[in-house]
């Protein structure tokens, strides 16, 4: 899937089929909401199911202020440690910040940038994914970059899908809007 994506919510959870566990509200138009132990995603039929290198944006509020709640983009294939690259989430002392994971031989190896932001209020988080580096912003400003070497399907690797989750009765994150645009050579 080498086209452009969007998802705005006004039918329900939308192109976000793959759901497990909890409590998944849909029941105002335009907006998903996690609450307690759930999530919801794109499903991960393989490798070249999804998208693949370019910007990616969510506009999401999360709630609760501790450890639990995430929008990422998960690795199409389904196969962890692999190419994981989180928008938004959240450390126990209420600090949001954006994490690119990939696979270090059979481990997990990740790079996060914190946000200076109040996650609890509506922003616009975005990611432009390219194969030597993840570059986050928070509504349009830079928020750093992770110099990672990882390879969407089109270069030998997983491509990605959307997701949201919270693991915690005590968060909840809020998502409008969805979007990706492919070939990120170009931010903005």
């Amino acid at each position: 899937m080498a086209d452009s994506f969007y998802e705005s919510f006004d039918n329900g959870a939308g192109a976000l089929t793959h759901h497990w566990a909890g409590n998944v509200d849909t029941s105002v138009k335009g907006q998903i909401t996690l609450g307690g132990y759930s999530g919801v995603m794109e499903r991960p039929w393989s490798s070249d199911f999804g998208h693949g290198y370019g910007q990616y944006y969510v506009t999401a509020k999360v709630e609760g202020g501790q450890v639990g709640p995430a929008a990422l983009l998960w690795p199409s294939n389904d196969r962890w440690p692999g190419t994981e690259i989180d928008f938004v989430e959240v450390l126990s002392n209420g600090t949001a910040y954006g994490t690119a994971h990939k696979d270090g031989g059979g481990w997990d190896y990740y790079e996060a940038k914190m946000y200076d932001v109040d996650e609890s209020g509506v922003h616009t988080y975005g990611i432009n994914w390219q194969s030597d580096r993840v570059s986050f912003s928070v509504d349009g400003r830079d928020a750093g970059t992770v110099w990672m070497n990882t390879s969407d399907a089109a270069h030998g690797g997983s491509n990605v899908v959307f997701g949201v989750m919270n693991m915690n009765n005590n968060t909840s994150i809020t998502v409008y809007d969805m979007a990706y645009t492919p070939n990120g050579d170009v931010w903005g």
